[in-house]
């Protein structure tokens, strides 16, 4: 079993290092799904570039530098993936479903953000208000570090791609996971909630003006999940149509057996 990285006071691993606690680091690397090469105790330049993609996804600096920061990063995304492995339901446990550095980011929640976000590689305006939030990418509307984008600013697509993945796991999946219900959702009906959350707020659960979502979910009543996603659409609003469309891909997927997938 992989175990945590431990280091001296001061003690740093970069380009160059080498020894049994580069070996201890690229096989945490390679526990999260990232690619540190060959597990050797040398770190070189594809271990660089994995620790560089984790600091990354945590919103740390990427300096490719292992010091205190990113060493509890990466013993606390190990023991997270731990302990998910070892407590989360059943359904987590499938192949291709879950993604994410936790292992339990919802996939196909992903793919229906991506498919009514589009990708824009240049922030602009928010289409209902004409102004803010200025989003980016696939509708993130901050930055890593929480600031907020700035009409014509540019980033890469993958650079947008681990911005969404980075927001989804730390800004919205902590409050979905929070339904009472979550743990007993499989991958379709949470990727559901996950596209509904990055939409309309991760808080959404409980709130006012969510009286019908939050009784549907709470009694488990499948059998009006369609009406009662399509009622968070903005009625009257330019953007309804849009809406319209994306909750009912939602209802789809909610409703849409993990066999089909």
């Amino acid at each position: 079993m992989t175990t945590e990285l431990i280091l001296n006071a001061n003690e740093a691993l970069k380009l160059g290092s080498q020894g049994a606690k580069v070996e201890q680091l690229q096989q945490i690397l390679t526990a999260l799904n990232l690619n540190p090469g060959k597990i050797d105790g040398d770190f070189g330049n594809k271990t660089l570039a994995a620790v560089k993609q984790f600091q990354q996804k945590q919103g740390l600096e990427a300096d490719g530098v292992v010091g205190a920061k990113t060493q509890r990063s990466l013993n606390n995304a190990l023991n997270n993936n731990l302990n998910n492995t070892l407590k989360q339901p059943i359904q987590n446990l499938n192949s291709g479903f879950y993604g994410g550095i936790s292992g339990n980011l919802p996939l196909a929640g992903v793919t229906l953000i991506k498919e009514f976000e589009g990708l824009c590689l240049k922030a602009y305006p928010d289409p209902k208000t004409g102004n803010k939030p200025i989003t980016i990418g696939w509708g993130t509307t901050r930055k890593k570090d929480g600031s907020e984008w700035k009409l014509g600013e540019t980033i890469t697509k993958e650079e947008a791609e681990d911005l969404l993945m980075m927001q989804l796991e730390k800004n919205y999946l902590p409050s979905l996971q929070k339904i009472p219900v979550w743990n007993e959702l499989n991958a379709n009906q949470q990727g559901a909630l996950l596209s509904f959350g990055y939409n309309l707020g991760a808080n959404f659960y409980g709130k006012p003006g969510f009286q019908s979502i939050t009784r549907v979910l709470e009694n488990k009543q499948w059998d009006q999940i369609e009406e009662t996603f399509i009622k968070y659409r903005n009625p009257g609003s330019k953007v309804e149509a849009g809406l319209r469309r994306r909750r009912l891909a939602e209802a789809k997927l909610f409703l849409k057996p993990i066999a089909e997938s």
